[in-house]
């Protein structure tokens, strides 16, 4: 099985990809990841120029070859077209992906506030660079999970039995 967990920054792509592996045993993969697999970033550049997006998103064709991967955060964004990953969305409202960022970097709601909203524009550039589309569309996603009210653990286990149901029906 391979997993996108799409989501913007603070919505919980990360804690709920870290529980949901465990519960299934999968492994975790996201950019910070991908970007220490790439080991010579020199020899992938064209005339001094790293097109870091192209290299993800070539990285992530090569790491799918595998079984039993969730891709989290941006880099799931990239597996939209992909009909071999289930892709789910997690949805938060902007204040609270604030909280939570600000909670988890240790940082004030102001400079969290900063990080959510530059992340967003980032993770909307990706879809319209490669995806010709200015916003999520809830048609790309075999699901969605609004996190703000629930427990990260929760949504896991939320997400877990989907899975589990749809595997029974297949």
């Amino acid at each position: 099985m391979k997993i996108a967990l799409c989501g913007y920054l603070g919505s919980g792509c990360t804690e709920v990809a870290e529980i949901l592996a465990g519960k299934l045993g999968m492994d975790v993969i996201n950019t910070s990841k991908i970007l220490t697999m790439i080991k010579d970033f020199e020899s992938l550049s064209r005339s001094g120029e790293v097109d870091i997006d192209l290299l993800i998103k070539n990285k992530l064709d090569e790491i799918l070859q595998r079984d039993n991967i969730i891709v989290e955060g941006r880099s799931a964004f990239f597996l939209l077209d992909r009909k071999d990953v289930m892709k789910i969305f997690l949805n938060a409202s902007l204040e609270e992906r604030i909280r939570h960022v600000a909670s988890r970097r240790g940082i004030p709601l102001d400079e969290a506030r900063e990080d959510v909203e530059r992340s967003d524009r980032d993770r909307n550039s990706v879809l319209q660079r490669f995806f010709k589309k200015d916003e999520i569309d809830p048609s790309d996603f075999d699901f969605s999970i609004r996190t703000n009210s629930k427990t990260f653990a929760k949504v896991a286990d939320i997400i877990a039995e989907i899975i589990k149901n749809l595997s029974a029906t297949r």
